[in-house]
């Protein structure tokens, strides 16, 4: 039945809410998003409250990333939003859904602002402000929206290059009251999938030929590709055709890590293989991958110079804006260039030509001799390749996710952890690469899989910036093993300075507190590692039971992230540290 009875509009919000299948919402109080928070908990739906805007949001990111559904975060006005800047940001370049509520002052005041700089307390244009790295951002001033606005900010953060959608609430209106419709009730999308044409059905064609005669084929996976989940077709291509296989640092888990033609991921911090075999490429397939600067390099017109690159992806606006010269742009979804690209491969059953076996041996080798992270022998302390080989042994046993922050330790995770589908996934922050995404990013995978160990790796540096969620952790006794990089410097920009001006004054030394004493202030337990012949014994102790640790591990301060390719160079030239 329809209940035309007037209704709040607050209570209205959190029907919709529950009819979205949102059993939960993550926020950090205030006054001006109260109305809706009280619907919320009169509708059953479970608030999470944390401690602050940002670790609230990023919990919000992780749980999407990992169900592929928007979650919500709500915040209040005025600081509660620009608080929450950095995860919308993080939300729209690293392509999460995401649906944030933000309160904000009254209709009357905000429609009498002019060009008063501010009319109400804490009072910021969040409109204007989030514009730019939303998918949509609107504020309702007319309550008769509400309904439509809602259901179609669902549709819009999961239609087609996923991401945020804000919706800015002001007081009144969640407070005012309309006609409601609390049935279930279906509002269709304005989005519509677009039909294949005919340009790209050639074009699919033509790269299953090519394929067929190249013989030094690529497969590069991003995070398009790892959204798409089809790692079953992924696998096939890859056999069918005879490539191997790179990912981005946002792709990685969408091919597994263990598989002999994985060859690691591209680029800036990338594996030292995976960047030979780009370059030296003659057939580049590129599956939801934007190919930013941090994948190509600066040498753009020297980026895989001898192949025929297919770039596939579902944003047209990076296809019509590419970095690197590409021979065949196909605007659409990783999904549906995997069916027609297979069907292509049965129709034509053309021989596949003989690959480059001298090259593929070549590629192997460079795989096998880890270039990557080499320890330095004469240290006395303890080698991050070193300790993340142990690592590799705890984390391998059952299906985990890693989350990090962003520097050293998030590039260590990614190149020397195992990961794959259906067993250990990688969580961070690469387009906006915040740090402090961590901490609270493994909260919000701990939610949404109670099942399995989250394992937090995370930098002396970037753990500060959201410390505040161990008090998150404690209070919710989540297995989360947090492992603390301590290398008292902030190391990757510290490395980039070294490498530019031949010293780092502001990021070499990082006077690092007691961590392991503030997390048992925040009740968690935690622990120290400083003797690189404790190293097992203490992970022992970190993954012993399912309730929250910390550990505290000192690492050579003097180890920098290598190979890394520098600006100017091409990708066989990378930086191999310093002699």
């Amino acid at each position: 039945m329809i209940d035309l009875n007037m209704v709040d509009i607050s209570d209205l919000v959190a029907d919709i809410f529950f009819r979205k299948g949102i059993k939960k919402v993550f926020i950090y109080p205030g006054g001006t998003i109260m109305p809706i928070i009280n619907s919320l908990i009169k509708k059953k739906i479970k608030i999470e409250v944390f401690k602050s805007e940002q670790g609230a949001g990023y919990a919000a990111l992780a749980w999407s990333r990992i169900t592929k559904k928007p979650q919500v975060v709500m915040v209040t006005s005025g600081p509660g939003v620009t608080n929450l800047m950095s995860v919308i940001a993080d939300s729209y370049y690293d392509s999460t859904p995401l649906i944030a509520i933000t309160g904000q002052i009254g209709t009357k005041d905000l429609s009498s602002r002019f060009n008063v700089r501010q009319r109400g307390f804490q009072e910021v244009p969040v409109v204007d402000i989030t514009n730019k790295i939303t998918k949509r951002s609107i504020c309702i001033k007319k309550k008769l929206n509400v309904e439509n606005e809602i259901f179609e900010a669902f549709n819009i953060a999961t239609s087609g290059r996923m991401g945020p959608v804000v919706i800015d609430f002001p007081m009144d209106i969640q407070r005012s009251k309309t006609k409601g419709l609390l049935v279930s009730k279906k509002i269709k999308s304005n989005i519509k999938d677009k039909p294949l044409n005919k340009s790209i059905k050639a074009n699919i064609k033509k790269i299953a030929k090519y394929s067929c005669q190249a013989k030094r084929i690529v497969l590069l996976f991003g995070q398009g590709a790892l959204i798409e989940g089809q790692f079953v077709n992924y696998k096939k291509i890859s056999e069918l055709i005879n490539a191997h296989v790179v990912t981005s640092l946002m792709g990685i888990g969408s091919y597994d890590t263990k598989d002999k033609r994985f060859l690691g991921y591209l680029g800036h911090t990338g594996h030292y293989s995976a960047n030979i075999a780009v370059h030296e490429a003659d057939l580049l397939i590129v599956l939801g991958s934007r190919l930013d600067l941090r994948q190509t390099g600066t040498e753009v017109n020297n980026f895989s110079p001898n192949a025929k690159i297919a770039w596939i992806d579902i944003d047209n606006t990076e296809i019509k804006n590419p970095r690197v010269k590409v021979n065949w742009s196909l605007n659409i979804s990783v999904k549906e260039f995997c069916s027609q690209f297979l069907n292509e491969l049965q129709i034509i059953k053309l021989q596949i030509s003989k690959k480059d076996a001298l090259w593929i041996k070549k590629i192997l080798k460079i795989k096998n001799s880890r270039f990557e992270d080499i320890p330095r022998n004469n240290s006395k302390f303890i080698q991050p390749r070193n300790f993340f080989d142990k690592l590799k042994k705890f984390v391998d046993k059952k299906p985990s996710i890693i989350t990090t922050g962003v520097g050293c330790h998030q590039q260590w995770a990614a190149r020397h952890l195992n990961y794959g589908p259906n067993y250990s996934s990688f969580l961070t922050s690469g387009g906006h690469g915040t740090m402090g995404y961590d901490l609270p990013s493994s909260i919000g995978a701990a939610m949404a899989k109670e099942e399995k160990t989250i394992v937090c790796i995370v930098g002396d540096g970037s753990f500060l910036m959201n410390v505040q969620e161990l008090a998150s952790i404690a209070e919710r006794n989540l297995n989360i093993k947090i492992i603390l990089l301590n290398n008292q410097r902030l190391g990757i920009v510290s490395q980039f300075q070294k490498i530019t001006w031949g010293n780092d004054p502001t990021t070499g030394t990082f006077k690092s507190p007691r961590f392991e004493k503030i997390s048992k202030g925040f009740n968690v337990d935690s622990g120290l590692l400083k003797n690189k012949n404790e190293i097992t014994k203490k992970l022992k102790w970190l993954f012993k039971g399912k309730k929250p640790k910390l550990l505290n591990v000192f690492i050579d301060p003097k180890s920098d992230v290598t190979p890394m390719l520098l600006s100017g160079q091409s990708m066989n030239e990378m930086w191999m540290g310093e002699v």
